[in-house]
């Protein structure tokens, strides 16, 4: 898999961002590393990011919620780890080492979910719910673990995720253990989960993918065949809910699809794909994965063809909101690398290449 082509587009034409991050985790440049995060860090959306820490080391209002209180969608404390772990921050910097401390002291933590009773309901909860994608604590830990530190912090819910993925090997659907009431005349009559059920969820994927001591042959082999599973069994549309006593809620990152390859037509592309398929080769299991292979090489065949990775719009509002869908990276949206604003469609065409050349990197050292 050649992408030194693709390489050298990058170099040429990508952001600060991207730059700094070819050469931190690809390259492996020092010099040229250390002088491109500088540049970094005087980038407009980072810039925000520091702004937005408060003296008790948290950031931003909340987390996954709360958002009519929020200035912009990085006064987030899950949007703003985000934005320094795509950035590729490093764990040492001080803005990290801060909030990390925050995320583990239950006081700050106590005190930045008391704006109003359903945020203290969903402190005193935070724990219930973490095995099937719900629950504040899964929010926190799985920023622990982008941002570096979860081998260290998060080891129960590195569990959960392992047990969660496990669980699936032994079913052939999502219904022989959710509980489905025809008979209810709510408007969104979803099967659901019950709170202490195990099922995988995008939250628990991404913990594995940005951690370290679970991995060995037998848990690598386990969560691989259990991926490949999960696609197997995913109906086209898998929407569930998950009850907590009498009330019922979608799960945060719920493999409502199938995982699928990407595809430079807009209309085919599912929420978040690009992001998990980069999960799964961050695993280290990227070549034991079914649609991962796909992935490797519908991408070594368009930068072999072109060096570069872009998408077919239709419609200059496809466009636009695509471009939206960039300037703020979030659970549910790509990494946005370009330190502008998407005027041009260069930005998107580097934005997709490095994913491309990011994603080939990592799947490359799949064991």
């Amino acid at each position: 898999m050649d992408i030194s082509k693709a390489i050298d587009f990058l170099l040429e034409n990508g952001s600060e961002i991207i730059q700094y991050r070819l050469q931190r985790e690809i390259l492996k440049n020092k010099k040229e590393e250390e002088r491109l995060f500088k540049n970094v860090l005087k980038t407009p959306r980072f810039n925000i990011v520091e702004n937005y820490q408060k003296e008790n080391g948290y950031i931003g209002i909340s987390m996954h919620g709360m958002d009519s209180l929020k200035q912009t969608p990085l006064q987030d404390g899950e949007t703003g780890a985000r934005l320094l772990c795509d950035y590729g921050i490093p764990k040492d910097f001080l803005i990290i080492k801060r909030y990390i401390k925050a995320l583990i002291n239950n006081e700050i933590l106590e005190q930045e979910f008391s704006y109003n009773n359903s945020e203290i309901v969903r402190f005193n909860e935070r724990l219930i719910g973490n095995s099937c994608g719900w629950g504040l604590q899964l929010l926190i830990d799985t920023v622990i673990s982008i941002l570096g530190y979860g081998d260290k912090y998060c080891k129960r819910l590195i569990d959960i995720s392992l047990n969660a993925f496990n669980s699936i090997n032994s079913v052939s659907s999502i219904m022989d253990v959710a509980k489905f009431n025809p008979e209810s005349k709510k408007k969104y009559n979803y099967p659901y989960l019950e709170s202490n059920q195990l099922w995988p969820c995008l939250y628990h994927l991404e913990t594995l993918a940005y951690t370290y001591s679970w991995r060995n042959e037998t848990s690598k082999n386990l969560l691989s065949n259990a991926i490949n599973h999960l696609n197997k069994i995913t109906p086209s549309n898998n929407w569930y809910h998950i009850r907590l006593g009498g009330r019922y809620y979608s799960p945060c990152g719920g493999f409502a699809y199938p995982i699928t390859p990407f595809t430079n037509n807009l209309q085919e592309q599912i929420c978040c794909n690009r992001r998990v398929l980069t999960h799964i080769a961050l695993c280290g299991i990227g070549k034991d994965i079914k649609v991962t292979k796909q992935n490797a090489e519908i991408l070594n065949d368009l930068l072999r063809k072109d060096g570069m990775i872009s998408i077919k719009f239709k419609t200059n509002y496809e466009k636009r909101r695509f471009k939206e869908g960039l300037l703020y990276t979030g659970p549910y949206c790509e990494a946005g690398l370009s330190s502008g604003d998407y005027r041009t469609e260069n930005e998107i065409i580097c934005d997709l290449t490095f994913w491309a050349v990011h994603f080939l990197h990592n799947y490359n050292l799949s064991e």
